[in-house]
């Protein structure tokens, strides 16, 4: 199974993971350069709105601090969004027999 929601690039000691939830998307990262030609493009393409820092995503509470989002809150969030995929896709999977 593919997961066509999430992308992360990685290069160079930089990373940025792009989360498409409906309408919605997540782009984080290290490299504030690389995050700005990611919005860049996407505004190019699909006329996209910042608005700006994450503060709620799926009824959850972006916690931040100096040091920035708490590692432990995103990874709840994205793995809450995989396994709302994966039963999405197990909900409207064809029945075999």
């Amino acid at each position: 199974m593919n997961d066509y929601s999430l992308f992360i690039n990685s290069s160079e000691g930089s990373s940025t993971a792009l989360l498409v939830y409906v309408d919605d998307i997540i782009l984080a990262g290290n490299d504030k350069e690389e995050i700005d030609r990611v919005k860049e493009a996407l505004n190019k393409t699909f006329k996209i709105k910042d608005l700006g820092d994450l503060r709620y995503f799926l009824g959850f509470e972006v916690a931040r601090s100096k040091k920035g989002i708490m590692q432990s809150l995103l990874w709840i969030i994205l793995l809450n969004c995989l396994l709302l995929e994966v039963c999405l896709l197990l909900m409207f999977m064809p029945i075999e027999g």
